[in-house]
């Protein structure tokens, strides 16, 4: 009797003394297996998408010119917005995106007698400026520059293993197709066109042709791709094309990839035109 209520007063101050178990364990902790997500990963869990870039929109650019307070073209709230700018480096001959190095002057144009922004770049060949957008890549890749846009004949380039063509289409003033080989040169071999109904259409391995632009009239002028290359890393083209309608006029198209729309993935992304008739 007496083993037996000594037996009772051991297990109870066990249970008691400090809230522990026999065993040592705390009581009020339940035994469990250790845990660790990366370590017991089965790989079934879905990976977390990347969040698909949307296509730029409301991208301002700006070219290197006189601008006439007058004209419809008169840029507007300029030191306001931050700015990069595209350029061909002088010494390495690689085309480079920086911040730009904007320069402001201000005169007047005596030609009309008005008023004028001037705007200018620290870089001798920069082409155009432009407000920053998402996707951009530090470092641009280049597959062609300064490339004739003629009727009748198309710019064909392979970039990332892939074709990829520009065609170009236009009439003369009898509606007839014009052919770069019918067109005039002057003494270096320079087309300076006159052409009505111009387009220009793209297609490349991926895509069917499709149009890009379209310009009604062009007066001695010379059409062409300044540059092409990659600057939003997704491996497909993008353009900066000089469509001038008149020789007394400048009008740059800026295109850009989308690789979201897979039919038509080039896509025009801002233009600028100055005009300095007299």
């Amino acid at each position: 009797m007496k083993t037996k209520s000594f037996l009772n007063f051991c297990l109870l101050l066990c249970l008691s003394i400090n809230g522990y178990s026999c065993s040592g364990a705390p009581q009020n902790e339940a035994a469990q297996e250790p845990q660790d997500s990366i370590a017991n990963n089965t790989g079934d869990e879905a990976p977390l998408a990347k969040t698909a870039i949307s296509f730029p929109e409301n991208v301002s650019i700006l070219l290197p010119r006189q601008y006439r307070k007058e004209s419809t073209d008169y840029p507007q709230n300029v030191k306001d917005k931050e700015w990069l700018e595209i350029y061909k480096d002088h010494q390495t001959g690689k085309w480079i995106i920086s911040k730009a190095d904007l320069k402001i002057s201000y005169g007047i144009d005596i030609c009309v007698g008005d008023s004028t922004m001037i705007v200018d770049s620290g870089h001798e060949n920069a082409v155009l400026f432009f407000t920053p957008f998402e996707g951009l890549s530090k470092n641009i890749e280049t597959v062609l520059e300064d490339k004739p846009l003629i009727p009748g004949t198309s710019v064909d380039f392979k970039m990332n293993g892939k074709n990829h063509s520009v065609s170009v289409f236009g009439t003369d003033n009898e509606g007839n197709t014009l052919s770069a080989d019918e067109l005039p040169t002057d003494s270096e071999g320079n087309i300076y066109l006159y052409a009505k109904n111009y387009k220009l259409s793209f297609s490349s391995d991926d895509t069917k042709n499709y149009s890009i632009a379209e310009v009604e009239e062009m007066h001695d002028v010379r059409p062409k791709i300044i540059w092409a290359g990659d600057l939003n890393e997704d491996g497909f083209p993008d353009m900066i094309l000089d469509l001038s309608e008149h020789y007394e006029s400048y009008h740059l198209y800026f295109f850009l990839s989308d690789k979201n729309d897979k039919e038509k993935p080039l896509k025009k992304i801002a233009d600028a035109m100055v005009v300095f008739d007299c």
